[in-house]
Protein backbone atom coordinates (compact mmCIF):
# COMPACT_ATOMS: atom_id res chain seq x y z
CA UNK A 1 0.00 0.00 0.00
CA UNK A 2 1.36 3.30 -0.80
CA UNK A 3 1.93 5.74 1.90
CA UNK A 4 1.57 9.24 1.38
CA UNK A 5 4.70 11.75 1.65
CA UNK A 6 3.98 14.20 4.19
CA UNK A 7 4.96 18.17 4.16
CA UNK A 8 5.54 17.82 0.27
CA UNK A 9 4.15 19.78 -3.10
CA UNK A 10 2.44 23.04 -3.77
CA UNK A 11 0.42 24.56 -0.41
CA UNK A 12 2.27 21.80 1.86
CA UNK A 13 1.25 22.40 5.76
CA UNK A 14 1.50 19.58 8.68
CA UNK A 15 -0.98 16.99 9.01
CA UNK A 16 -3.00 15.86 11.46
CA UNK A 17 -2.94 12.26 11.95
CA UNK A 18 -6.23 11.66 13.96
CA UNK A 19 -7.85 13.92 11.40
CA UNK A 20 -10.00 12.07 8.30
CA UNK A 21 -10.17 15.37 6.61
CA UNK A 22 -13.36 16.95 4.87
CA UNK A 23 -15.92 17.79 7.09
CA UNK A 24 -16.31 15.01 9.40
CA UNK A 25 -16.54 14.97 12.95
CA UNK A 26 -12.65 14.63 12.97
CA UNK A 27 -12.14 17.64 11.16
CA UNK A 28 -10.76 20.75 13.52
CA UNK A 29 -12.43 23.66 13.24
CA UNK A 30 -9.77 25.32 15.84
CA UNK A 31 -6.68 24.30 13.27
CA UNK A 32 -4.43 27.02 11.32
CA UNK A 33 -4.72 24.74 8.32
CA UNK A 34 -7.93 23.34 6.31
CA UNK A 35 -8.37 19.73 6.59
CA UNK A 36 -8.77 19.08 2.92
CA UNK A 37 -5.95 20.48 0.93
CA UNK A 38 -3.93 21.84 3.67
CA UNK A 39 -4.03 25.24 3.53
CA UNK A 40 -2.91 28.13 6.10
CA UNK A 41 -6.62 29.41 7.07
CA UNK A 42 -4.78 32.49 8.22
CA UNK A 43 -3.82 33.23 4.78
CA UNK A 44 -6.00 35.41 2.57
CA UNK A 45 -8.93 33.43 0.57
CA UNK A 46 -7.11 34.99 -2.67
CA UNK A 47 -3.14 34.62 -1.89
CA UNK A 48 -2.68 32.21 -4.63
CA UNK A 49 -4.13 33.89 -7.44
CA UNK A 50 -3.18 37.56 -5.70
CA UNK A 51 0.66 36.14 -6.11
CA UNK A 52 0.30 34.71 -9.69
CA UNK A 53 -0.99 38.40 -10.84
CA UNK A 54 2.04 39.66 -9.36
CA UNK A 55 4.43 37.88 -10.92
CA UNK A 56 2.26 39.07 -14.12
CA UNK A 57 3.37 42.37 -13.05
CA UNK A 58 -0.48 43.36 -12.45
CA UNK A 59 -0.24 45.66 -9.04
CA UNK A 60 -2.75 45.61 -6.10
CA UNK A 61 -3.32 49.50 -7.15
CA UNK A 62 -4.79 47.76 -10.55
CA UNK A 63 -6.88 45.01 -8.84
CA UNK A 64 -8.59 48.05 -6.78
CA UNK A 65 -9.07 50.39 -9.83
CA UNK A 66 -10.52 46.97 -11.92
CA UNK A 67 -13.00 45.55 -8.66
CA UNK A 68 -14.07 49.89 -8.85
CA UNK A 69 -14.68 49.85 -12.20
CA UNK A 70 -16.12 46.83 -12.24
CA UNK A 71 -18.80 47.84 -9.79
CA UNK A 72 -19.81 50.79 -11.70
CA UNK A 73 -20.83 48.96 -15.01
CA UNK A 74 -24.49 48.28 -15.61
CA UNK A 75 -25.13 44.49 -16.88
CA UNK A 76 -28.66 45.10 -17.73
CA UNK A 77 -27.59 47.92 -20.36
CA UNK A 78 -25.15 45.49 -22.17
CA UNK A 79 -27.33 42.87 -21.96
CA UNK A 80 -30.30 45.01 -24.05
CA UNK A 81 -27.64 46.30 -26.04
CA UNK A 82 -26.80 42.43 -26.96
CA UNK A 83 -30.04 41.60 -27.07
CA UNK A 84 -31.20 44.34 -29.68
CA UNK A 85 -27.89 43.56 -32.54
CA UNK A 86 -29.27 40.03 -32.03
CA UNK A 87 -32.61 40.72 -32.90
CA UNK A 88 -31.70 43.17 -35.65
CA UNK A 89 -28.90 40.20 -36.89
CA UNK A 90 -31.75 37.88 -37.15
CA UNK A 91 -33.93 40.01 -38.74
CA UNK A 92 -31.41 41.28 -41.37
CA UNK A 93 -30.53 37.83 -42.08
CA UNK A 94 -34.47 36.75 -42.93
CA UNK A 95 -34.83 39.79 -45.05
CA UNK A 96 -31.78 38.95 -47.33
CA UNK A 97 -33.31 35.05 -47.24
CA UNK A 98 -36.27 36.50 -48.60
CA UNK A 99 -34.91 38.89 -51.43
CA UNK A 100 -31.98 36.12 -52.61
CA UNK A 101 -33.57 32.81 -52.24
CA UNK A 102 -31.34 31.62 -55.43
CA UNK A 103 -27.99 32.50 -53.46
CA UNK A 104 -29.25 31.17 -50.02
CA UNK A 105 -30.12 27.71 -51.97
CA UNK A 106 -26.47 27.51 -53.71
CA UNK A 107 -24.48 27.99 -50.70
CA UNK A 108 -27.17 25.74 -48.46
CA UNK A 109 -25.80 23.38 -51.90
CA UNK A 110 -22.31 23.70 -51.75
CA UNK A 111 -22.39 22.93 -47.87
CA UNK A 112 -23.81 19.80 -48.34
CA UNK A 113 -21.30 19.33 -51.18
CA UNK A 114 -18.21 20.27 -49.15
CA UNK A 115 -19.99 17.98 -45.91
CA UNK A 116 -20.14 14.90 -48.25
CA UNK A 117 -16.74 15.29 -49.43
CA UNK A 118 -15.10 16.09 -45.60
CA UNK A 119 -16.94 12.31 -44.77
CA UNK A 120 -15.81 10.55 -47.68
CA UNK A 121 -12.17 11.82 -46.87
CA UNK A 122 -12.67 10.87 -43.02
CA UNK A 123 -14.19 7.47 -43.88
CA UNK A 124 -11.13 6.48 -46.32
CA UNK A 125 -8.67 6.74 -43.76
Amino acid sequence: MDTPMENTGFGSAPTNPTSSGGTGSMASASSGYCPTCGQSRSASTNSALEQFLGRLGITDEMITNLKSSIQNVDIEEYLTTARDYLKGGSEKATTYAKENPGKVAAGVAVLAVGTGLLISALNRD
